[in-house]
């Protein structure tokens, strides 16, 4: 049987929040999507709860397999999916009940590569979202592949999230998750731009991101070392493909590298490292900004001026809309 749509949702130790999330697949418009459970070792019963909605819905389909990580799961899932398209849902978040309806028709019509739509932050009492462009009265709109690769360096528009996307399958067969990593999107989105024609975007919110400290993306341990790697693999590929953005890409990684050299030993180094990668490639500007002029120099001035500049953004800046849910 061909489906339009395969949703894959790979499960590790999530029973609090596995019904929420295969819920809100199962309530999508239309009948003609699959949905493979990939239970990832899970020993908390949610490899049980997977398979009670396999035994009641027909498309629904588990695989169950030792503890490999979320990229692994992602593999697995892509490699036995039969859909037209692909998405990825992370197992802890849910989706609007037409999200998928929505994103499918949107790459057909326009022979998309990938469609994205918004996505709520959604706490336990209430939900944010970012409304400068997310807003239900805005029209879709397609960007090109240099475009969409340019939103991406900028983390604009696409953001670095496999999740939340709708891709040909065809597209993502051809690019695996890196195994074993946290932050596995920074090694994967710019090669599945770079072979994009024509990337969708629908401007509001079709994805509930719950926000969880404890998940992987909430810890802010050692494991964020994985995330320089991928980010240092894109800056090599953008210097060889897109030369244009590479300044840009410099600017971010040194920025987010200096920020967290005083973590530890490793962050130091990592640091010293991208600083020699980076440094001849900083764009003009950034590098006669004050904050770089400060920077490099260790200067002493450089918390007064961050200190200003956070007290400036905070009153300044545009804030995401809030919707309380306990009213």
């Amino acid at each position: 049987m061909s489906f339009s749509v395969s949703i894959i949702i790979p499960i590790f130790n999530v029973q609090p929040y596995v019904h929420t999330c295969i819920d809100s697949v199962l309530a999508q418009y239309g009948n003609n999507n699959e949905l493979l459970l990939i239970d990832d070792g899970s020993t908390d019963g949610s490899d049980t709860i997977c398979d009670e909605y396999a035994r009641t819905y027909n498309n629904v389909q588990v695989i169950h397999k030792s503890n490999g990580g979320l990229s692994d799961a992602r593999n697995v899932g892509t490699e036995l999916a039969q859909g037209e398209y692909i998405f990825y849902l992370d197992s802890d978040d849910w989706l609007v009940p037409d999200a998928i309806e929505r994103l499918y028709q949107f790459a057909v019509d326009l022979d998309c590569g990938v469609v994205q739509g918004g996505f709520y932050y959604a706490f336990n009492d209430h939900l944010e979202y970012d409304n400068r462009w997310l807003e239900s009265t805005a029209k879709p709109f397609v960007l090109s592949r240099s475009q969409a690769m340019a939103e991406l360096v900028n983390n604009n528009y696409v953001k670095n999230f496999a999740w939340g996307k709708l891709y040909k399958a065809s597209l993502v067969k051809r690019h695996k998750f890196p195994f074993g990593k946290f932050y596995e999107d920074s090694y994967w989105q710019h090669l599945i731009i770079n072979d994009v024609d024509i990337y969708g975007v629908l401007p509001e919110p079709l994805y509930y991101y719950r926000q969880r400290g404890d998940s992987i993306s909430g810890r802010t341990s050692e494991r964020i070392l994985d995330l320089y790697s991928g980010l240092e693999q894109r800056l090599s590929f953008l210097i060889e493909n897109y030369p244009d953005l590479v300044g840009l890409q410099a600017d971010k990684l040194w920025t987010m590298a200096f920020s967290s050299r005083n973590r530890g030993a490793s962050f130091r180094d990592i640091f010293l490292k991208l600083d020699a990668i980076c440094g001849p490639i900083l764009s003009e500007s950034f590098k006669q900004s004050i904050f770089y002029g400060l920077a490099s120099k260790e200067s002493c001035l450089l918390p007064a001026y961050q200190f200003i500049n956070r007290v400036w953004n905070h009153f300044t800046a545009k804030r995401l809309q809030r919707i309380d849910l306990t009213q």
